[in-house]
């Protein structure tokens, strides 16, 4: 017990003193509401605080007058922090008789409790030896020391029961102790915790914020200041973001899509980062990169979310710069290839027209030498055709072809040309067809699709080593989605349909190199020795004009695979 319990219970066993023997009625005041006692001069314990005073008025009606109370001894006890016990002894002088209750000391035990209002009495107990009582003394009542003995033998009950309670108070202490002692090494592993993560979150060049459970704004690292901040920079202040919902920081159009994209990542059906466009506090925006987690409970229950934000306004700059060197660089390429394709074309055209005029000038002068024109003549024509021929591919390979079209089936046209193709091989060439039946219907004509085959079929022919190997000609169907984004030609194409049909045209041979891909379908372009160069580019220009795509699948030495696809019709499709 400290000094200051010590003096303020000294003080009330004093003030009791002191109230009793001026038969003052504050003296009730100083007891707890409950109390339990036993009166010197009652006939029974009291067991609550009103009888106590009831009985106590009684008495002090009954002896108006003050009295002395000698003290002789007073001890202090504390049985634990909240409960205290005070023992005197005493002599009571009466303003009758003999003014002595008894010559032999007599004792008053008090017992204190600790309680919201401070120290009050919670028991009073006075034991006179009433056997001990000579002539001439006043009140020689046998019953009351009875009762006396009855008293102290409770105060001996109550004090076990206390010490009991002592005891278990302080085992529960030393729990409490303990608890303490583990709960400080936990708060300091967490404050060592939360330091390092300041530094991982003052570090980092990305803003890492904190959402609750509904996406309002918890915490922000300091780049998310300068981030979101905009030119506001130097006002900005915590409340500028606590409790904010997070998609405030989006622009409106956006905000709809981050709450579905966020439910749907709690389902588990999406992952990665995700691109928005950022909205500043002074209202401008810029593009962002959001990945976030969900925080979650022992039990699994998301809690909230860490959410990690990336400025990539540079990088989508730098993209779109990229973008437009791509576009200029594929503008010079196809200017140059419009260079070579028009020098050959003249070349070409100049070859065939020069056969013809040479022909028709000696059909001329056929009948001055007394010789027959016809075979100049038919030279000449000759010429002329091959000229036409030219002219033919030149028109299919930008997508002119005057060609009328009708749904045919892939399958059946394949089929239906693959003895002439099979003529065309060399013998050491081994030609394979999985044609399904019926096959996919497109829109297109049975000469175009000739030539698709044709220029395919030689240009994989071409690519044998040694003249050996084998082809693979096979038609499927597949929906828009599986066609390959990876060396597919024309580059800009976008899907026109849900569904496409096919071609396949797979080679053993030779393969080809990767600088040479994205020139295949220019015109007269050839990686080999052989050939006109204007059979890829017929087939491209086939394609552009069906609205389909060339997708080529090749390695230097595995050979290689060209994929057309051509949108199936309407008809076949419903």
């Amino acid at each position: 017990m400290n000094t200051t319990d010590n003096q303020r219970i000294r003080q009330l066993f004093d003030d009791y003193l002191r109230m009793y023997s001026t038969r003052d009625d504050r003296l009730t005041e100083l007891f707890s509401e409950n109390f339990s006692g036993f009166t010197g001069g009652g006939d029974f314990l009291v067991k609550n605080r009103e009888e106590w005073v009831a009985i106590t008025r009684q008495d002090f009606a009954q002896v108006k007058d003050p009295i002395r109370i000698e003290l002789k001894d007073l001890a202090i006890q504390s049985l634990a922090d909240t409960i205290a016990v005070a023992t005197g002894f005493f002599n009571i002088h009466l303003p009758i008789k003999d003014n002595i209750l008894s010559r032999e000391i007599a004792r008053l035990v008090l017992i204190f409790r600790k309680e919201s209002e401070g120290w009050k009495i919670s028991h009073s107990s006075i034991s006179i030896p009433y056997n001990l009582v000579r002539e001439g003394e006043v009140y020689p009542l046998q019953e009351l020391s009875e009762r006396n003995q009855f008293l102290e033998e409770l105060v001996t009950e109550r004090t076990a029961q206390l010490s009991e309670a002592n005891d278990e108070l302080r085992k529960t202490n030393e729990i409490l102790a303990k608890e303490a002692g583990e709960h400080k090494r936990a708060a300091d592993a967490l404050e060592r915790s939360e330091e390092r993560y300041r530094s991982v979150v003052n570090a980092s060049p990305d803003d890492i914020t904190i959402t609750d459970r509904e996406g309002r704004v918890l915490m922000v690292s300091p780049v998310a200041k300068k981030m979101f901040g905009g030119k506001r920079e130097g006002e900005l202040g915590e409340e500028e973001y606590m409790g904010r919902p997070l998609t405030d920081f989006i622009v409106p159009e956006e905000r709809d899509l981050v709450r579905a994209q966020v439910a749907l990542k709690f389902q588990g059906g999406m992952t990665g980062p995700t691109e928005y466009h950022g909205l500043r506090l002074d209202g401008s925006t810029f593009d962002i990169e959001v990945n976030s987690e969900f925080i979650r409970d022992a039990t699994g229950s998301a809690t909230g979310m860490v959410v990690i934000v990336r400025d990539i306004t540079e990088r989508k700059q730098a993209e779109v710069e990229r973008k437009k060197l791509e576009a200029q660089n594929r503008q010079l390429q196809k200017t140059e290839s419009l260079g070579r394709m028009a020098g050959a074309i003249a070349h070409y055209f100049n070859n065939q027209l020069g056969a013809v005029i040479a022909n028709l000038e000696l059909a001329m002068t056929a009948p001055l030498r007394g010789a027959n024109p016809q075979a100049e003549i038919v030279a000449a024509m000759k010429s002329s055709y091959k000229a036409a021929e030219m002219s033919g591919l030149m028109l299919a390979y930008v997508g002119q072809s005057m060609d009328k079209r009708e749904p045919l089936d892939l399958s059946e046209t394949c089929h239906r040309n693959l003895p002439m193709l099979q003529a065309m091989m060399p013998k050491e060439v081994m030609l394979k067809c999985d044609f399904p039946s019926p096959g996919p219907v497109i829109t297109s004509n049975a000469s175009q699709m000739f030539q698709v085959l044709t220029h395919l079929t030689t240009n994989a022919s071409e690519a044998m080593s040694e003249g050996q190997g084998t082809i693979l000609l096979r038609v499927k169907t597949v929906p828009a989605v599986d066609v390959p984004a990876a060396r597919r030609f024309p580059m800009d194409w976008h899907p026109q349909s849900n569904v496409y049909a096919c071609l396949e045209v797979m080679d053993t041979g030779s393969g080809i190199e990767d600088k040479d891909i994205e020139k295949l379908f220019d015109p007269f372009f050839s990686s080999k020795f052989t050939g006109r160069g204007m059979g890829l580019a017929v087939v491209l220009g086939i394609a552009r004009s069906h609205s389909g795509a060339v997708a080529v699948e090749s390695e230097p030495g595995k050979g290689s695979t060209f994929r057309v696809f051509f949108p199936v019709c309407d008809e076949a499709v419903r």
